[in-house]
């Protein structure tokens, strides 16, 4: 990521609120910038405070840190160079897990014939994320605390310049864990469940007693001092009989920061099944529910991917602000979808960064998630064929080659 040592930016809270002035050859310049900046930060729900900076939402660091100023700097990078560069890494580092979840979206990902990397390889493209300007290290699987080496990739991402984060099932969120976590500098952590229903979400895992666990680890957490998160779907079933709703209360009561409701993606398993999808009514229904726990008294924050992904919030992440990589080093745009632009053991992850955001289905943000849009999915989705291993080197799309008027098509 280009850096510019002729700016600078110096920040602090008063009286709760994030001032800032950019300073050096261009800091008149930047500066009616970073004040939008700042004045649109302040008018979001601060849901904690970690070391005196406020926290908005648990995938950014707590602005004024030096890992939050990287963020607003890769912003003004952006603006100034016309390139994307991530903000997110989402790092598989294995994918052996002991729940058989009905609904996984990696589990196609798996291959037995393939290995994993190792704690180096995984090391070189943590470096390579934060060079490219990330902010956030997500560490997933399968089910990440399964690698004993999780430990020494948190202590390994540099603090200054990025939060790690990790997705767990909650099994393994045992005392001497938690300790371990927290101390190798574990900024935040996102449970995944699937019901306000403990028979149900055991039911979907297929582990018997995993909902009791994952919150009992998750309190642990927070008496360590890492902040927790829920990771959850919504669908038209669970709109409509009130289990979203009660899985929200539920987290306010437990003292959870925030609850993250992805729609319900057809993914993994579920690739070509898109009846799950919900529609407009289903969005609407689940932003007015988002809304009105956001902007409760309650500290707790919601994300809700309905309006997030939508044109009306950032669109797509994918290929944007983030990337996905499978435990064997395939990366794609996110962890849903199921197109490759390369191997770190073949290039580095800078150089397929750059593949990707300069192909021209993904060289600008696009308005929804494209594993939902129609016009996505004809062209790269509907093509593969059923049972074909995931995921698809973008070369190996049906008709990519083809000299046709439809191969350059860039989707709208």
């Amino acid at each position: 990521m280009p850096t510019f040592d002729f700016l600078h930016i110096d920040a602090e809270v008063e009286n709760g609120k994030i001032v800032g002035k950019a300073e050096g050859v261009l800091g008149d310049l930047v500066q009616p910038f970073v004040k939008q900046f700042f004045d649109k930060l302040n008018t979001l729900k601060v849901i904690a405070n970690v070391n005196g900076g406020n926290v908005y939402n648990l995938f950014n660091p707590p602005f004024p840190t030096d890992a939050g100023m990287r963020f607003l700097m890769r912003k003004l990078k952006m603006m100034m160079t016309k390139q994307a560069f991530p903000v997110t890494a989402n790092i598989a580092i294995t994918h052996d897990c002991q729940c058989k979840c009905i609904h996984c979206s990696a589990d196609p990902f798996k291959n037995k014939s393939k290995k994993e990397l190792s704690v180096e390889e995984i090391k070189t493209v943590v470096d390579g994320a934060l060079d490219l300007g990330a902010t956030l290290i997500i560490f997933v699987g399968g089910e990440p605390l399964l690698r004993k080496e999780l430990f020494e990739l948190i202590d390994h991402v540099d603090k200054s310049k990025a939060i790690p984060m990790i997705f767990t099932n909650g099994l393994l969120l045992t005392q001497e864990n938690v300790d371990q976590l927290a101390k190798a500098g574990l900024a935040t952590l996102n449970i995944s469940i699937d019901s306000s229903e403990a028979e149900l979400h055991d039911s979907f895992r297929g582990v018997p007693g995993c909902y009791k666990k994952a919150f009992e680890g998750a309190a642990r957490a927070r008496e360590a001092g890492i902040l927790t998160g829920i990771s959850t779907y919504a669908t038209s079933e669970s709109l409509k009989t009130g289990m979203v709703e009660k899985l929200l209360q539920i987290a306010q009561d437990e003292g959870f920061s925030e609850v993250t409701i992805f729609d319900c993606i057809p993914s993994g398993k579920f690739l070509k099944d898109t009846s799950k999808i919900l529609t407009p009514e289903d969005r609407k229904q689940l932003i007015a529910l988002a809304n009105k726990f956001h902007e409760s008294d309650h500290p707790m924050g919601i994300n809700a991917m309905a309006i997030i992904n939508s044109a009306q919030g950032s669109g797509c992440y994918g290929a944007h602000s983030q990337f996905y990589m499978t435990a064997y080093g395939d990366i794609n745009p996110c962890d849903f979808n199921p197109i490759n632009f390369g191997n770190v053991r073949d290039m580095p992850i800078q150089a397929i960064w750059q593949k990707m955001v300069a192909h021209p289905d993904f060289n600008k943000r696009f308005h929804s998630c494209r594993m939902q849009s129609k016009d996505y999915r004809k062209k790269y989705i509907d093509p593969l064929p059923d049972g074909v291993p995931l995921p698809v080197p973008i070369e190996d799309i049906p008709g990519y080659f083809e000299k046709s008027e439809q191969e350059n098509m860039v989707l709208t």
